[in-house]
């Protein structure tokens, strides 16, 4: 009889066991990070570029094409183009995180949720532009000498959710990967700011130079109502300026992580968040 009760007692003890034993062992994991960074776009320079200086190719084209409609029984030529173009970029990103690892301490996986507070400056973007025609015959020569410059920029503060796998989780030192999406709300978008000035001079044949500059500031909420508001007497109808609603983030990361202590861990990572990111970070583990 003594030896049941005993066969009793193990057994309830082991069932005990399996049920709250290892679950507690596999027990997920908290984590709390703060990460700061810089941002850029620079790493597309030449790509960047060599959009404005197709851009300035075809509004060279263009003038080219209104002077030989102007003057039908000129020959006109190009005699000299000259394009520099120069862009630049930069910003920061802020933000704070909370992962979940379900599998526990030395679990890979972990699924995150950030709040990323960021500043995407666009440019400056610096053109000067000369161009010059001139007449095969007369050797008379229309002229246009320009300089302008823009900029971009925006402070969106969005929610991004992320998936992160540590590779070697139980190194003191190991990678993880992240890819991640996100959104900005609307505001973010109706508050971006574009700048922009531009001057240039052009000198027909037989005219006076012309001077046109043109300079100013402007929310993309003010761009758009301003292109929904009814032309005044003989002005043409602008098509309507549109963006959408949402802004949308893209994150892909490769990092190290270093554990100080079982707890609390340094991290640095880089990659792509609407354009490229060096950023570290620390995190800590309840």
């Amino acid at each position: 009889m003594k030896h049941k009760k005993s066969l009793v007692v193990l057994a309830a003890a082991a069932v005990l066991f399996s049920a709250s034993g290892p679950p507690a062992a596999a027990k997920g994991k908290i984590e709390f990070g703060f990460h700061y960074g810089g941002w850029t776009l620079n790493v597309l320079r030449g790509l960047i570029e060599g959009i404005a200086e197709d851009f300035a190719e075809n509004l060279k084209d263009d003038m080219f094409k209104n002077l030989r409609d102007e003057y039908p029984d000129r020959d006109i030529r190009e005699r000299n183009f000259r394009n520099d173009v120069r862009f630049d970029s930069g910003g920061s990103n802020f933000g704070f995180e909370i992962r979940w690892y379900p599998a526990g301490q030395d679990g890979s996986f972990s699924l995150g949720l950030a709040v990323e507070k960021s500043k995407f400056r666009i440019g400056p973007l610096n053109v000067d532009t000369a161009i010059t025609f001139e007449d095969a015959e007369t050797y008379e020569t229309a002229e246009f000498e320009g300089t302008g410059w823009s900029q971009v920029t925006s402070e969106p503060l969005a929610a991004v959710l992320s998936f992160r796998w540590d590779i070697f989780p139980r190194g003191r030192v190991h990678p993880y990967f992240t890819i991640g999406f996100g959104l900005a709300g609307g505001p973010a978008l109706d508050k971006t700011v574009v700048e922009y000035n531009f001057r240039g001079t052009a000198v027909f044949p037989d005219e006076a130079p012309e001077t046109v500059q043109e300079s100013g500031r402007k929310t993309l909420l003010e761009l758009k109502e301003e292109s929904l508001r009814p032309p005044e007497e003989g002005e043409e109808k602008d098509e309507p300026f549109e963006y959408p609603n949402i802004f949308p983030f893209v994150q892909l990361h490769f990092g190290l992580k270093a554990k100080l202590t079982p707890n609390i861990h340094l991290l640095v990572d880089a990659g792509i968040f609407n354009g490229f990111i060096l950023r570290g970070g620390i995190a800590i583990r309840i």
